[in-house]
């Protein structure tokens, strides 16, 4: 067992050389509050501050990797669960014609950048249709499941996301700031002219869900061979 003495001449000899506060307690078996007494004195010379700083970087990009490793694992684990769900779900409801369509729609009109779920349309039965698809297969908590009305701004006054809110029966609570495009018609050319509607759900695995449902739609039916089997 080293000496006090002994143990505060390691600490300064160790600063000297560029160890962080940290480094110094992982050589020395002493608390931190006497590290700090020790050092509060101490003066290094420039290149000793050069040198403490170019450790403290690496220590930080090294934690910083460590991090972002960390957090890759978790979301490799994370996509692993969820495709091993969708894949359960889709052996389960592909014989099922609405489960089907859904997943067609959302091809079609759905968010494919954006890493969240998004389907945006101005038909209110096709929307509806949705957030019923939604409730269906998705599951969400009802209050996931949220709005954003995109209109003209000429037609502000018009308060479309009210009429929306009526439309599909959700709170007005749910819905999102209204985009308004900056120019536009100043006459409506379509009398019911209401906007679009996009259904929103902000958590990342409602999107990485519909889209492995999406590739497993295409090799389930994209084959070149289905249709030849369908042919009489």
């Amino acid at each position: 067992m080293l000496s006090k003495v002994r143990e505060m001449e390691l600490v300064l000899e160790l600063r000297k050389k560029g160890l962080t506060y940290r480094q110094i307690l992982e050589k020395v078996p002493v608390s931190k509050s006497s590290v700090s007494l020790w050092l509060k004195d101490s003066v290094l010379t420039e290149a000793e501050m050069r040198l403490l700083k170019r450790r403290k970087d690496s220590s930080i990009s090294r934690g910083r990797i460590r991090a972002a490793t960390s957090l890759r694992q978790a979301r490799l684990e994370r996509d692993k669960q969820i495709l091993e769900e969708a894949r359960k779900e889709f052996d389960q409801n592909k014989k099922d014609a609405f489960f089907i369509l859904g997943i067609g729609l959302y091809w079609a009109e759905g968010s494919k950048r954006s890493p969240a779920f998004g389907f945006m349309n101005s038909d209110s039965e096709m929307a509806r249709l949705m957030i019923n698809w939604i409730r269906e297969y998705l599951r969400p908590a009802e209050d996931e499941i949220r709005m954003r009305v995109y209109t003209h701004k000429s037609f502000a006054h018009e308060k479309h996301e009210e009429v929306w809110a009526k439309l599909l029966t959700i709170p007005l609570n749910r819905f999102g700031k209204t985009i308004f495009k900056s120019q536009g018609l100043m006459v409506k050319k379509r009398p019911n002219y209401i906007g679009c509607v996009r259904i929103e759900l902000g958590k990342v695995k409602y999107f990485r869900k519909i889209t492995y449902w999406q590739q497993m739609l295409i090799e389930h039916y994209g084959k070149e061979e289905y249709g030849d089997q369908k042919r009489p």
